[in-house]
């Protein structure tokens, strides 16, 4: 099946909602083209997500000076088509781009595969409101995988999947998702939202996941001592 196709800028406010959601965090300000998230954290204070940098390249540029002047580690993060472009674009503007690019990757749930957890995994899902928590621990009760999804107006984000070391290469990422992806859709969901590392990618990839963009992030500098 195939899920009708949805403008990069509204799976964006999606996948933000539901990663802000759950991390507790404060609904996002939308103001200047972009999804402006305050955490508060060391390292990250405020977090600006680009909601068009492929149509509006003049917003984009403006966002990179803004955050480069800002005196806290703010960060800027970029979906977009087109990568090399805005790489070279945040670097001009004086931003500290990530180590590591990260992929805006969809499903048609109806896709997924159902992937079960095999002995001796077990598995547990907690629901708080529109946030699913699934838990597989092994035979001695200890955690191997986990992973979180949320759940808004038929949307699933997928947040914070990950295997134990000792765990991996045993299909329990695949089960993590399939559980997951079993309860959204009990729930009305139709279409999943994630960002992926490089690795993670090959994963998704082989559920079913389609890669829609690239994810660049940059950085303020770190302060001079």
């Amino acid at each position: 099946m195939t899920a009708p196709a949805h403008p990069l800028t509204d799976l964006v406010r999606c996948w933000q909602h539901g990663w802000g959601v759950a991390c507790g965090l404060a609904p996002a300000d939308e103001a200047d083209g972009a999804l402006h998230v305050l955490s508060g954290k060391p390292g990250r204070h405020l977090e600006s997500i680009v909601l068009d940098a492929d149509g509006d390249p003049a917003a984009l540029r403006a966002l990179a000076a803004q955050v480069a002047g800002s005196p806290h580690p703010d960060w800027l993060t970029v979906p977009t088509t087109a990568p090399r472009e805005v790489t070279a674009v945040l670097g001009e503007e004086g931003l500290r781009l990530a180590a590591e690019q990260e992929h805006f990757m969809t499903i048609d749930l109806r896709d997924h595969p159902d992937l079960p957890v095999v002995d001796p995994y077990s598995v547990s899902l907690d629901r708080d409101g529109p946030i699913l928590d699934i838990r597989i621990a092994d035979e001695h009760g200890r955690p191997a995988a986990h992973g979180i999804m949320v759940v808004h107006d038929g949307v699933a984000v997928a947040h914070n999947i990950a295997t134990y070391r000792t765990h991996r290469r045993r299909g329990l990422g695949g089960a993590v998702m399939s559980s997951l992806v079993r309860a959204a859709t009990g729930l009305g969901a139709e279409t999943g939202l994630l960002t992926a590392s490089k690795q993670g990618r090959h994963l998704y990839t082989a559920l079913g996941w389609t890669h829609r963009a690239g994810v660049v992030s940059a950085g303020t500098r770190e302060p001079r001592k």
